[in-house]
């Protein structure tokens, strides 16, 4: 085999993004934009677009070449429908893509650990201590329950779309992680008891996704809006997006990923969705994306245009 495509789910966390980091659990779906590589064998090196240089997706490839004993040189070339530096795993998904088109074309087949331990390894070039939560659900897809400690137990999230709201604020998530980390020194005892309290919004939001209580979704999303606002993580933009969603008929919102800008979720009824994204729609972009999407697959490579 001499050329290889394969593609990658971004991600959304619904619940409990940076407390996940300190071993407490985080909900988490694939959302149907994608990441796309292609992989071609080469004489020497790891070409990525027609640059070479480090990045996460040439170290991923790089890993996965290594464990196979491959000694000649790849060509990379990356299609994405997932905005990036935004907090929608755009960088795990390149990665995990990048590794599952390296393996398929050394291996002709998907070897899913090794691609995951493979774009876990690409993120560290990008993100400071990532927890291993976007690199999972683009690997495995679908939606579930992520810890550090226990890795990813799948279930069903009984929410097929959600509102996406890009506020268009790049930002870097190590830094935001070193924010809160920061946080944790100087307010040790006040953050204990905001851990406690975000695991409590967790299962309180497992039982409101299984039995679709948008209300009650709603409701923990803005409570863990919160948290994430007191730890010092939301930004202008954000709270911006979140008082447009709930003026115009959202039942809850909140950020997605690191935060200090990157994009915001909503949920609302089914009726309320396009007045939300009309209303959304003139100050911010706004997706509405499908959930529990499948993870990293053998795939065809978009047309550029």
């Amino acid at each position: 085999m001499m050329k290889a495509r394969a593609s990658a789910p971004g991600k959304v966390i619904l619940f409990g993004e940076h407390f996940v980091v300190y071993d407490k659990p985080a909900i988490v779906s694939a959302i149907g934009l994608r990441a796309y590589v292609e992989a071609m064998k080469s004489d020497r090196g790891i070409i990525l677009d027609g640059w070479s240089g480090e990045n996460p997706a040439v170290k991923a490839s790089a890993y996965v070449i290594d464990q196979l004993g491959y000694s000649g040189g790849l060509n990379l070339r990356i299609r994405s429908s997932i905005p990036q530096s935004v907090g929608l795993g755009s960088s795990a998904s390149v990665s995990v893509a990048s590794a599952a088109a390296t393996c398929l074309l050394l291996r002709g087949e998907l070897d899913l650990e090794l691609i995951r331990r493979a774009a876990h390894l690409g993120e560290s070039l990008v993100h400071y201590r990532p927890s291993g939560i976007d690199t999972t659900i683009a690997t495995y897809g679908g939606g579930g329950i992520y810890t550090r400690s226990e890795g990813f137990r799948g279930m069903s999230l009984n929410l097929d779309e959600i509102l996406i709201i890009n506020t268009g604020k790049a930002r870097r998530t190590g830094d935001l992680v070193r924010r809160v980390k920061e946080f944790r020194d100087a307010h040790g005892e006040e953050f204990e008891k905001i851990l406690e309290d975000a695991e409590g919004i967790i299962w309180e939001a497992v039982d409101a996704l299984k039995a679709r209580d948008l209300e009650l979704i709603g409701r923990l999303m803005l409570r863990n809006q919160e948290l994430l606002r007191r730890v010092g993580v939301s930004s202008k933009e954000i709270e911006e997006a979140i008082e447009l969603c709930m003026r115009s008929g959202a039942l809850g919102a909140k950020l997605t990923g690191a935060g200090g800008g990157g994009c915001v979720i909503a949920v609302a009824e089914d009726e309320k969705i396009p007045q939300l994204m009309e209303a959304l729609g003139r100050r911010f972009e706004v997706m509405r994306c499908e959930l529990m999407a499948e993870g990293v697959r053998e795939d065809s490579f978009p047309d550029p245009s």
